[in-house]
């Protein structure tokens, strides 16, 4: 990890180079893209993924914690600019997700040539810097989506409920972290209570992202009767953010989990991975014939709107104050209307 810490701030110098933060921003995804063709081209060693460097533990986390967070303070200065500034907060949000829209690559990126990689730097800059909005359009006013159940209102223990804590707990303190024993503590029950809902955490791991491909499906669902590419797509991807930040009907399994499944299963996730991002696909490229998404790429510009709402952070983790107009704002915006758009909060 610390390795792959040391590449990204080879990849911040040519990044701080440019002149602006839009060019800052361009040179930094062309630079992390070239890194990943290295990896294949020149043998260099992978780009570990960094979603658990916070449940390491000792004695190792504070070290890891304290580089990401330095790694992740020069990504905040590389969106500065004098002459329209944004504030510091809006600015830590953007490295968030640039973070996690790069790293989210890992689960599409062996579906390309490694000929097409700076390609793909060019085509995901454009879409972070220019967003996928049509000029003059703003985000649809309709009320947002409604999606999963709602919480019972009893204390039965469901197979539900067990999908709904896991989740939880995984997202926050990794796959390693979220043992059989504090699921069950999370629902007050005993570990023969698990298994008799389980057959073992691979298998509950499995289940979470099954519920969360049917959130997704949910919100496409709904989302299907709006009358523009942009409006399908706001309405479905903005939804599935709040959704992942409130937390009230569950949360989504955020991908980082992959790397725990056994490779059969992991295989069927990543399949499953890939044909929502055909769909949400299908939606921006109706967008663009309507005229409502401006030109881009539709099927990378799918895997950016899907690591955004998939790494949407627990509104508890936000700064105090924070409602759902904040999320919209620093969260989702930025991601459909382009990363230096003016905040509308």
């Amino acid at each position: 990890m610390l390795h792959t810490l040391e590449r990204f701030g080879d990849m911040l110098d040519r990044a701080e180079a440019g002149a602006t933060p839009a060019d800052r921003l361009r040179r930094f995804v062309v630079a992390y893209y070239e890194a990943r063709r290295r990896t294949v081209d020149a043998g260099e060693p992978q780009l570990v993924p960094l979603g658990e460097i916070r449940v390491m533990g000792a004695p190792h986390e504070e070290t890891l914690v304290e580089a990401y967070q330095a790694f992740s303070q020069r990504i905040t200065g590389l969106l500065k600019d004098s002459e329209a500034p944004l504030s510091g907060g809006r600015r830590r949000a953007l490295a968030h997700l640039i973070i996690n829209q790069l790293c989210w690559s890992d689960t599409w990126i062996a579906a390309y040539e490694v000929s097409d990689y700076p390609r793909i730097g060019e085509r995901v800059a454009d879409i972070m810097t220019g967003g996928l909005a049509a000029p003059g359009l703003a985000p649809p006013t309709a009320p947002l989506l409604q999606l999963g159940a709602p919480p019972a209102d009893n204390d039965e223990v469901t197979r539900e409920r067990f999908l709904i804590a896991a989740t939880d707990l995984i997202n926050r303190e990794g796959y390693r972290g979220a043992s059989v024993d504090k699921i069950s503590a999370r629902l007050n029950v005993t570990k023969g209570s698990f298994y008799h809902h389980n057959t073992d955490k691979d298998g509950l791991v499995l289940a979470c992202f099954d519920r969360s491909f049917e959130l997704v499906d949910e919100a496409k669902r709904k989302a299907a009767a709006a009358r523009s590419g942009w409006e399908r797509l706001w309405l479905a991807a903005a939804s599935l953010a709040v959704h992942q930040t409130m937390g009230e009907r569950g949360r989504m399994l955020r991908h980082h989990s992959l790397a725990a499944l056994p490779v059969d299963d992991r295989k069927a996730v990543l399949a499953r991975f890939q044909q929502m991002a055909h769909s949400f696909a299908g939606v921006i490229s109706d967008g663009v014939a309507d005229g409502s998404i401006r030109p881009v790429d539709p099927l990378l510009a799918a895997q950016l709107v899907m690591a955004m709402f998939n790494s949407a952070p627990p509104l508890d983790l936000w700064t105090p104050g924070s409602t759902v107009e904040t999320v919209l704002d620093a969260h989702v915006r930025p991601v459909l209307m382009g990363y230096l758009t003016p905040s509308q909060a």
